[in-house]
């Protein structure tokens, strides 16, 4: 056996109890051409209330709701009452709020009209009360309504609000995901640049004066160079981790680290009272100073380099500059460039880099936090 819908049988039940309370209603009923009205209106109750269930729902509303007031006045009773109550409580919950109460009143009036012509104005009492019910049916279904509607409205805010924090969860992993990647790059450019210039070095020493002593000193300051830099990278994953991170009081000794591998000369200045930066800023101050020094190695013939940190009120600044033979220095394309000014971006910074006559400079700006 298939089972129905329960709207539908919901539908068949209340049929159900209306067509008892029409025969309850006008089995009463002695004149023949009054039970003929009382059943051709009893009909039309019933067409009513299966037209309202189509989508022609008000047709069948009012269908039912004049039909009652009808019946009511033919044939007094439970009939015409819960033809009436049905058709206040179909139009409160599927008709618009405004139609719906405007079907509500207009077939309450007819109804209460009906109700003082079949008992010619002598029931005061029992029409206040069935007035006071009608009222109280319209009010307690389109409270209803409210309460369904709220509950739809807030499970769709659910649905929103949960379609939201999975698109802020997968931008948070896309921005991690970044930021081990710059941080991945900064380390590792910084390091194997500096390694594979060291190596270079050496080769053409080896090839050159073999067995010379100077040969085994590179071979040395290469392998600090690959020992430093995996130390760096434990440094850089331990960071990821939440472990403390490299900032400003790390710039001396990368500039001296990087003067003693490359034979640059190398000088660092810091100005000013140093200010409190956040955590994220001490970074890409730190990792720009880097970025820096690693494309003088990989770009420029530079004969000096300057790192100068400036700290004022307003914030911090930090200043990149070699001096070179000829403006062949850093190049403003590569992903290094680009890493620099989204960090200084993330952290409201702003990041500038360009030739200068003689070399080539990079200029990051970090306000105070």
């Amino acid at each position: 056996m298939i089972a129905m819908p329960r709207p539908r049988w919901r539908a068949l039940l209340g049929l159900a109890i209306m067509l008892v309370a029409i025969v309850q209603s006008t089995a009463s009923i002695d004149d023949p051409a009054r039970l003929v009205a009382a059943g051709i209106v009893a009909l039309v109750m019933c067409l009513g209330f299966a037209v309202q269930l189509s989508r022609f729902t008000a047709v069948g509303i009012w269908l039912l709701g004049l039909s009652a007031a009808l019946l009511m006045a033919l044939a007094p009773g439970n009939g015409a009452i819960i033809g009436v109550i049905s058709a206040i409580v179909i139009g409160a919950l599927r008709l618009p709020v405004r139609h719906g109460a405007l079907a509500a009143a207009v077939n309450s009036s007819l109804f209460m009209l009906a109700y003082a012509f079949s008992s010619h104005g002598s029931a005061l009492l029992g029409m206040a009360f069935t007035a006071i019910g009608l009222g109280f049916a319209y009010m307690a279904t389109a409270s209803v309504r409210r309460i369904r509607e709220e509950g739809e409205r807030a499970e769709s805010l659910l649905v929103e609000l949960r379609q939201t924090r999975a698109a802020e969860i997968e931008r948070a992993a896309l921005a991690e995901r970044t930021r081990i990647a710059r941080e991945i790059h900064d380390v590792l450019a910084h390091t194997l640049s500096a390694l594979a210039v060291q190596l270079e070095g050496t080769r053409m020493l080896v090839e050159q004066r073999p067995g010379d002593p100077a040969a085994v000193a590179a071979v040395e300051r290469a392998h600090r160079l690959a020992r430093e830099g995996l130390a760096e990278a434990g440094r850089a994953i331990g960071a990821l981790r939440g472990d403390q991170l490299p900032g400003p009081d790390g710039l001396a000794r990368l500039v001296e680290d990087f003067s003693s591998s490359t034979g640059t000369p190398g000088h660092f200045e810091a100005t000013g009272e140093p200010i409190q930066l956040s955590t994220e800023a001490q970074v890409a101050l730190y990792r720009t100073a880097q970025e820096a020094l690693t494309n003088v190695r990989k770009h420029a013939r530079a004969t000096s380099v300057e790192v100068r940190v400036r700290y004022t009120e307003d914030g911090a600044e930090l200043v990149v500059k070699d001096a070179a033979p000829a403006t062949n220095g850093t190049n403003s394309g590569g992903y290094g460039l680009v890493g620099m000014r989204e960090r200084a971006e993330l952290v409201g910074g702003a990041l500038e880099a360009g030739p200068l006559p003689t070399g080539f400079r990079v200029r990051l700006w970090l306000p105070k936090q």
